[in-house]
């Protein structure tokens, strides 16, 4: 019985490492909000692949009213919407930002849509989501 006991503890605690992996991970820091969802970007996998790039991983956390308006624009592929990652590339000099893939998850961490885009870059606009996050990377 000991036995048993031992061997389930042992495989709780093996469930419960693997569980936080993510979290373990990734430190998410929050950056900046709206009514459909909160926004954090991932301090500790800040990469920088040249001088002035950097490269970080964005999370949006989706509210209710956020799932909403995603199904009522694509379909109820997004009714069990949770959370959309973002790998973005900001040059910090010039002041521009480029969007390099996206993964829509739902609430059981399963794929919606996994997305990767061009190498087009896009001026930071003042007083946005993006500006708020190359204030936070690019010190």
């Amino acid at each position: 019985m000991k036995s048993l006991l031992g061997k389930l503890g042992v495989i709780l605690i093996g469930l419960a490492i693997v569980g936080c992996a993510e979290v373990w991970g990734a430190d998410w820091k929050l950056f900046g909000d709206h009514d459909n969802y909160l926004i954090y970007y991932d301090t500790q996998n800040i990469t920088r692949p040249s001088k002035n790039i950097v490269r970080v991983w964005i999370r949006w956390d989706y509210t209710k009213k956020g799932v909403m308006d995603m199904v009522g624009k694509f379909g109820k592929k997004y009714e069990n919407l949770d959370y959309l990652k973002y790998l973005c590339e900001i040059n910090c000099v010039e002041k521009m930002i480029r969007y390099l893939s996206a993964t829509y998850y739902d609430n059981k961490g399963k794929v919606i849509l996994s997305l990767s885009y061009s190498p087009e870059q896009y001026s930071i606009v003042p007083e946005s989501i993006a500006e708020s996050l190359y204030k936070e990377v690019c010190k």
